[in-house]
């Protein structure tokens, strides 16, 4: 089969929907056309020149990265500089360009997950920062085909509720319709106002699924029209948010979680912060994690291993009695683009590499 730009972008918002990143952010397709063929997959952290010379090399016409190439907006695209020097080799040697960023950060399985099973983080893992928005469906449907409906809605990743799935409500009731002339309804006939049993169905949906559970609900669903409803209702889905906490292995003090993660990582981390107590919580965050100090406070962890952490930070970390650990935005973000590599190489098919280049 041939694989197009356009199926690479599309499995890829079933890893990391592009409804799940900031609006500051500018995921997805940067460079290239949906339309065009796809021979090899490299996914890198960085545009970087070495990464487009691998892609050459390799034959890689689809370059996946984490940072976006193109982050505002462009006035001018100058060739002769960064980003538009790359811009301007991606159009000439036919090179699409594909951005998950915050998107990917904030996935039920990215960044701060696999960097969390990097150090050997115990699960389950906790979100430390929700994202993503909560809608409820409501689509009214005949008894007999309440089941399909509901089956159809479960498929596309609606009625997830906690650890449990297939969460519905359903209340019988009485539907109204008067068909025109053009229909044909499921039941009666068109022109007479027609009073059947229905259903109403409701489930909760993440936001970022809502499209799908609606086209499946009326793909399933026998009516001409289906009646149904989508509205937002508080809470956050599943998995999804920013950083993520578990259990070490075995206790560490804060010298011994900075030499593990270093170990870990391959890089060397800085111990910023230490409260000289035994650690067995720990937060991750990949990436410029600064930011979520407080959150990290809040919760149950003793320690907060991510990148960029500045003075200040340190500063607020000891306050708080957090030991707190820079391990470097690159190096806690590099661990997840083997696991993105192999999930997307699982829902299509061309080859899909990790690059060479560790920045």
């Amino acid at each position: 089969m041939v694989t197009l730009v356009r199926d690479i972008a599309r499995a890829m918002e079933e890893i990391a929907p592009t409804a799940l990143a900031e609006e500051w952010d500018n995921p997805g397709l940067q460079v290239g056309s949906p339309e065009e063929e796809v021979e090899r997959v490299l996914v890198a952290l960085t545009p970087l020149p070495e990464v487009f010379d691998e892609a050459e090399e390799s034959g890689a016409d689809f370059l996946l990265f984490h940072h976006p190439l193109i982050f505002g907006g462009l006035d001018r695209v100058d060739t002769s500089r960064y980003p538009g020097s790359l811009i301007s080799r991606a159009v000439r040697s036919g090179i699409a360009v594909y951005a998950a960023h915050t998107n990917y950060d904030a996935a039920p399985d990215g960044v701060s997950v696999a960097l969390a099973r990097a150090l050997g983080l115990e699960e389950p893992l906790e979100v430390l920062s929700p994202r993503g928005r909560m809608n409820k469906l409501v689509v009214f449907v005949p008894e007999e085909a309440v089941e399909e409906v509901a089956e159809a809605l479960a498929r596309a990743g609606a009625g997830v509720i906690g650890g449990y799935t297939r969460c519905t409500f359903r209340t019988a009731g009485t539907g109204t319709f008067l068909g025109g002339e053009d229909t044909s309804p499921y039941a009666g006939e068109a022109g007479r106002l027609e009073a059947v049993s229905e259903v109403r169905l409701e489930t909760v949906v993440p936001a970022h699924l809502a499209a799908r559970a609606a086209s499946e609900a009326r793909a399933a669903h026998p009516y001409e029209e289906p009646a149904l409803d989508l509205y937002p209702i508080e809470g956050h889905p599943p998995g999804c948010g920013y950083g993520r906490i578990g259990r070490l292995p075995r206790p560490m003090s804060a010298p011994e979680l900075a030499e593990h993660v270093s170990t870990s990582l391959g890089f060397s981390a800085r111990l910023l912060a230490d409260p000289g107590e035994k650690i067995e919580r720990v937060a991750v965050l990949g990436g410029s994690g600064g930011t979520f100090i407080h959150e990290v406070a809040a919760s149950d962890a003793q320690a907060y291993v991510t990148g960029d952490l500045d003075y200040h930070d340190a500063l607020l970390s000891d306050s708080s009695g957090l030991a707190a650990i820079d391990a470097g935005h690159a190096p806690t973000e590099l661990p997840s683009l083997e696991p993105l590599a192999n999930r997307l190489a699982n829902l299509v098919d061309v080859p899909v590499g990790v690059s060479r280049v560790r920045r």
